[in-house]
């Protein structure tokens, strides 16, 4: 009976299939929402392998991805290394609520002959303090009246009558955190056959006009806290309008870290309803 010999060198893959390539979030250290990919080399083709999490530290206390919800695995934890290769990994992604525990990632590995061996390494997550949220101007104004002004597009003329538009602006502002961060702003109204409701621009109190990407995304310079998202909503007689901003796609730029909270991305704001009026004519 041969005993696996092997060196396990535990790391993480620096390639495109890892979220989170940054210093800040380590393989020891990793932030909550953050993903890493553990890696053990050098070992035996045709070895079974088993990757498990303990919250102890002899390994006994056997955790269950499913159902503990502080992390996940990404892909399967168990298998063979196949006959042209000698490495074995695990991509694990650790939830919010992962910093209020200790963990022990283990993998556990069996030769052909029946002997096996395991081997630990501690992991202490780290909370994620990133968070960004929206909100009125100010925050609780969360109605108004339809704009009726000449800047607005309102002609009162009847001969050539227009109804105007309402630009609305709403607050983006970044909680926690101190680097470059983006987001998509995504827009949608009630009532959804109102298709003339648009972003108009995004705009930081130092930086000005941001301009986004191909995917509609506005990174912002980790100086700035906050910034201005104006909505341009065309008005409508006899019709109540509810506008609803929703930040997406929000990460912080050189950690990649996700929104810590997702119950304060969605802002509201009604424009109530502008009174029908026809034309001036004689009695």
């Amino acid at each position: 009976m041969t005993r696996v010999k092997t060196i396990f060198v535990l790391v993480i893959i620096l390639c495109a299939v890892v979220i989170n390539t940054m210093a800040q979030s380590s393989l020891t250290h990793p932030y909550e929402g953050a993903t890493h990919t553990y890696v053990v080399n050098g070992l035996t083709p045709g070895t079974e392998y088993m990757f498990y999490v303990s919250s102890n530290e002899d390994g006994s206390a056997v955790l269950d991805d499913g159902s503990a919800f502080e992390f996940d695995f990404l892909s399967t934890s168990q298998g063979i290394v196949p006959a042209d290769q000698n490495t074995a990994s695990l991509p694990i992604v650790w939830n919010n609520g992962a910093s209020q525990h200790m963990y022990y990632l283990w993998i556990s590995l069996s030769n052909p002959g029946g002997c096996s061996v395991k081997r630990g390494l501690k992991i202490v997550p780290q909370p994620n303090m990133f968070d960004l949220l929206s909100e009125n101007i100010p925050f609780d104004k969360t109605e108004s009246c339809p704009a009726i002004s000449d800047a607005d597009g309102f002609v009162a003329m009847s001969d050539h009558y227009n109804a105007g538009t309402t630009t609305l602006q709403f607050k983006v502002r970044r909680e926690g955190g101190n680097r470059g961060w983006s987001f998509e702003p995504f827009v949608t109204i009630n009532p959804e056959w109102n298709l003339d409701v648009a972003i108009v621009s995004v705009t930081a109190a130092n930086a000005g006009v941001l301009t986004a990407n191909a995917s509609n995304t506005f990174t912002v310079p980790a100086t700035e806290n906050e910034v201005i998202v104006s909505v341009a909503v065309r008005n409508y007689e006899g019709t109540e309008q509810i506008v609803t901003l929703e930040v997406r796609n929000q990460r912080e730029e050189q950690t990649s870290l996700g929104d810590v909270n997702r119950e304060n991305d969605k802002v509201t704001h009604r424009i109530t309803v502008m009174p029908i009026i026809s034309d001036l004519e004689e009695l």
